[in-house]
């Protein structure tokens, strides 16, 4: 990334999946590398279930003074469930890159009626005809996550992605961030769920 310019990341997810987690990873990885860095989210009315949007803003020679910024200027936008993806696909830049786990977590009527598989196809349909395909990477993170030991791991496998399509940290800073936020069994999962994002795009 070059001197003088501030990368602004939107994580979109429900409340449960570890957005604000995902952020706060970010940000300590940013700050290891010398970056300056501004975080803030917005919550819904449930804690869990509810819709959850962080803001990230990583400025590399440039001070960054807020953490918002407006719609079509996310010049990444992390999303870990496709309906709310879908809601906050207006923040992403025309040249930005879209990082979306193919995910769906419906209203519970709608669960029950067996929709949800179609319902994922139409909404991640909708959201290729907005954000021209070679620009979005649709990535089975919690599955990839579940096969090393727990779906929670999802959040890491992302940022393993996020990284590697933008770059912005060394994987030592990263590693040094997941180590220092998580203990235990957590951690090692942490950062196996990492590594395998950043090779996922190997295996394409």
């Amino acid at each position: 990334m070059s001197e003088g310019r501030v990368v602004n990341i939107l994580i979109s997810s429900v409340g449960g999946q570890g957005g604000l987690t995902l952020s706060r990873i970010i940000a300590i990885s940013a700050v290891a590398s010398g970056y300056y860095v501004r975080t803030g989210e917005t919550l819904g009315m449930a804690q869990r279930f509810g819709s959850v949007v962080s803001y990230v803003r990583v400025g590399v020679g440039k001070k960054v003074y807020s953490p918002l910024f407006d719609l079509n200027e996310a010049h990444y936008v992390v999303c870990m469930e496709v309906i709310e993806c879908a809601r906050t696909l207006k923040y992403l830049r025309d040249d930005g890159v879209l990082i979306l786990d193919d995910v769906i977590k419906p209203p519970t009527s709608m669960s029950l009626a067996g929709k949800n598989s179609s319902l994922k196809e139409q909404v991640i349909k909708q959201i290729l005809e907005v954000v021209k395909p070679e620009r979005v990477v649709v990535v089975p993170a919690r599955d990839i996550a579940s096969g090393l030991g727990s779906s929670r791991g999802a959040n890491m496998v992302l940022l393993g992605v996020l990284n590697r399509i933008s770059g912005l940290f060394d994987n030592g800073k990263v590693e040094e961030a997941i180590s220092s936020f998580f203990e235990g069994k957590a951690r090692e999962l942490s950062l196996r769920a990492y590594r395998e994002g950043y090779k996922y795009l190997d295996k394409r």
